[in-house]
Parts: structure tokens; C-alpha cells; sequence
């Protein structure tokens, strides 16, 4: 009896629980039982449906990751344009931009691009591009409902600030007075080494050879620095700082002038800043002359000559119409010889026929501010010699003015003064920055 009983539970738990067979085999025997046929006739109606959704869903699937891709494509073309070093879009950059997205659009199987427009967004202040594709995705199950296809699109843009072309010229004082001693350090192991004074005047022999035993050969000997040096140094450093601040191509050209009561030119206006740095080795004291005459700082002239130098600023949109500046370096005091009438005869002191001392004019610079050139200033400032006569009766009367003249010669918020314990390089650097920075607001 026990084991008839476990048969027939074995037999009713088989028919009670046809899960541990499969339910699908389960449904299967009963639609083959299924003497009507309706739940076969229902079910093979609802096979279609389930497979279309089954379909859908994957056809979507495709469609999105499609999306995805061509999106990622779109936004690379738009980059691979709007980072190039340039403020003008050109028909060849926006064919390029297309080239790049119908090669990525390439690499993906079942999609066809029906449309890609690139164009460049309008503005002075900025450069811009936007881009929009439009495509086909192929079904796969879809196709058996009639849909061949599956339609997708896409844009992308990008803008970025323009970047000026600059000019820069140089003008820097090399008179004799830039032989000062570069801190107070300095001059007073000048004085020491020099009987008492400060400057380290740079001579000539009368046969036109080098006097070594003048300050200047002496402040060498003693590794004592000059401002002439730190001039020297600070012009190096600013070459470095352009050519690391540069987002385009050949973007800062730089030309560079030394005065004292004549002018000499170290390198013609150059994209090759790498030029202008070896130039800048050529920064030296000016020789004292032997008759000891110190009519040697003549910014009358040195002015009206960067004037017919310098032609009128651009907008720095283009190499062609760069905005321009010149860069004026100097100690603040004209001893120039007399050209005609000097301007503002009123603000200095004519010692003889020849010789006039005085700060600047601040309408010296007008006829450059006129043509839209920017005027940076870095003052270093005259060291006062109150037990010199000579300054007590021909500088000290002007010399609160000499600071307020040179910052109404510079443009607004271009004026760096230095101290005698000041840092020339730094001055440097923050006029530098200052310009570029003026340029963004100014555009």
C-alpha cells in the first residue's frame, strides 16, 4: 500500500504542478489539446504585436546609441574649428568641419546623413560656429510594419572671445642716468667702490676705446647692478610672457628703440619674438661724452620720431589692423638739447643755448593717443641729489611734477612708477598684463 499511495501522489503532483515539466511545455500540450483552436488563433495574434514591441525596442536601442555618436561627432568638428588660431572662419575651416563628421558618421553601420550645415556665428567680439545634421537610422524588425527607417538630428555650437593682434613697440631709456645704481644696496657699494658717486657713467678713451676703468667697468668688477641691467633683464622676461600669453599664431610682433639725446633701432618690427629676445642683449649704457655734457635724454625727439614710426592702431581683429602700443621706460627727466622751440618751455629750465631740463610734456604723446596708439609708462624714478647745487636750482623746482607729467603722457591705467628699491621686472610684467587686459575691455 505505501507504495501505491507514493505513485499516486507522484501522478496527481505531476498534473497539479506542471511548472517542474516548463510551463511553456505545459501551454504547449494544451493548445495541442485545445480542440477549438481559439487559444492557438489568440495566441498567434498576439506573437505579432509582441514581436513589434520586442522590434521597437531594439530599433530605439540603435536609434539612440546612433544619436549618441553622431552627437559626439557634431561636437568634435565644431571644436576641431573654433580652437584653431584664428579670428576669421573661412570656407575651408567650415568644409573641414564637415569633412571630420562625415568621416566619424562613417564608421557607423545602418545610418545614412541626409544633411550637415556648418556656419559661423556672427559677431566682432567673438568668434562662433554652429553645426546640425540630420539622419536615417535602418530598422531591423521595424522593416516588417512598414518602417524602413528611423529619423534622428543633432546641432552643436561653440563660441570663443577674439584674440587681437598686438604691436608693441619698445622705447627705453638708455641715457647715462640709467646707470644708476638698481637699489639702495647698490648705491651705496657704488659710492664706495666709485669716491662717493652713485652712477656708474660709461665712457670712451679719446682714441674711441673702451675706458675700463670707468664706474661702469668698475660697477662690473664689483657685480654691482644697475638699472640699466634690470632694463635689460625686464625686457627678456616681458618677451617670455608674450610668448607664452599668445592663442594665436605669430599674434604679437615686437620692435624695439633705445634713446639718450640720439635714437637707435636694436630689431625692426618682428613676429620672431625669439629675435627681439637676442636683441635685447644689445641693451646698454649709453657713453657719457668726454666733455662731460649731459644734455643726453631728449624726449622731444624721441617721441616725434616713435610718432612717424608708429602707424595708427587697428581693431586687432586681423594681422592686418593690430592694435598698437609703445611701451616708454624712463627715469623721468629730459636734459635734451634744443631742437627749435622746445614745448612747455614753462615747465623746466633752459641752461644754455643748447641745453633745456625739464619733465615731460604730456603733449608730446597727443599726436599718437590721436591715432589710437596706447602709451604704456614705467617710471623709474630720478633719484633726488639734494646736496648737488645744480639739482636744488634745475630739478628740485619740478620734480613733484615729474610722476603726474609722465602718467597724463600714458594712457589711462598704463603707468607703472618704480622706486629706487623697485622692481623694474615686475613693473614690466604688470604693464604687459594691463595691456592685453585693456585691450578685452576696450573690444
Amino acid at each position: 500500500m505505501p507504495d501505491l499511495l507514493s505513485a499516486w501522489r507522484t501522478r496527481r503532483d505531476a498534473t497539479a504542478r506542471p511548472e517542474r515539466k516548463g510551463f511553456l511545455q505545459h501551454l504547449a500540450r494544451r493548445f495541442s489539446k485545445a480542440r477549438s483552436g481559439q487559444v492557438a488563433i489568440i495566441f498567434a495574434l498576439m506573437v505579432v504585436p509582441m514581436l513589434y514591441a520586442a522590434g521597437s525596442a531594439v530599433d530605439y536601442g540603435r536609434r539612440n546609441a546612433a544619436k549618441a555618436q553622431l552627437d559626439a561627432a557634431v561636437d568634435a568638428a565644431v571644436l576641431g574649428v573654433i580652437t584653431q588660431k584664428t579670428n576669421v572662419m573661412t570656407s575651408d575651416m567650415l568644409a573641414s568641419a564637415r569633412t571630420q563628421f562625415m568621416a566619424d558618421a562613417a564608421k557607423l553601420g545602418g545610418v545614412t546623413i541626409t544633411s550637415f550645415v556648418a556656419l559661423p556665428l556672427p559677431g566682432v567680439t567673438q568668434v562662433g560656429l554652429t553645426a546640425s545634421y540630420t539622419a536615417t537610422v535602418r530598422t531591423t524588425l521595424g522593416s516588417m510594419m512598414n518602417v524602413t527607417t528611423m529619423n534622428i538630428s543633432g546641432q552643436s555650437g561653440s563660441v570663443r572671445n577674439v584674440a587681437q593682434y598686438i604691436d608693441f613697440y619698445l622705447l627705453l631709456d638708455n641715457s647715462p642716468s640709467m646707470g644708476l645704481a638698481a637699489t639702495a644696496t647698490d648705491i651705496s657699494n657704488m659710492q664706495r667702490v666709485a669716491g662717493g658717486c652713485a652712477f656708474a657713467c660709461h665712457l670712451l678713451n679719446s682714441n674711441g676705446t673702451e675706458n675700463t676703468n670707468d664706474n661702469y667697468n668698475i660697477a662690473k668688477r664689483n657685480n654691482i647692478k644697475l638699472r640699466i641691467q634690470v632694463l635689460r633683464d625686464s625686457v627678456s622676461n616681458l618677451v617670455d610672457s608674450a610668448k607664452s600669453s599668445m592663442n594665436l599664431t605669430q599674434q604679437f610682433r615686437m620692435e624695439m628703440w633705445t634713446f639718450s639725446d640720439i635714437q637707435t633701432r636694436l630689431i625692426q618690427l618682428t613676429p620672431s619674438l625669439d629675435q627681439v629676445k637676442t636683441a635685447s642683449n644689445q641693451i646698454d649704457l649709453a657713453y657719457s661724452y668726454q666733455d662731460q655734457r649731459d644734455s643726453q635724454t631728449a624726449y622731444e625727439r624721441a617721441i616725434a620720431k616713435m610718432t612717424t614710426t608708429i602707424p595708427a592702431s587697428g581693431n586687432g581683429v586681423t594681422a592686418q589692423t593690430p592694435i598698437r602700443f609703445l611701451f616708454f621706460v624712463t627715469d623721468g627727466v629730459q636734459d635734451t638739447p634744443i631742437d627749435g622751440t622746445m614745448s612747455n618751455q614753462n615747465a623746466g629750465f633752459k641752461i644754455n643755448n643748447n641745453r633745456f631740463i625739464s619733465a615731460i610734456s604730456p603733449s608730446t604723446c597727443q599726436a599718437m593717443k590721436n591715432n589710437n596708439i596706447k602709451i604704456g609708462i614705467i617710471y623709474t624714478q630720478y633719484l633726488p641729489l639734494y646736496n648737488n647745487d645744480f639739482y636744488n636750482a634745475n630739478v628740485k623746482p619740478f620734480e613733484n611734477n615729474i610722476g603726474p607729467m609722465l602718467k597724463s603722457c600714458a594712457t589711462d591705467g598704463l603707468y607703472f612708477p618704480v622706486t629706487t628699491d623697485g622692481d623694474i621686472n615686475q613693473a614690466m610684467q604688470q604693464l604687459f598684463s594691463a595691456a592685453l587686459a585693456s585691450v578685452r575691455i576696450t573690444n
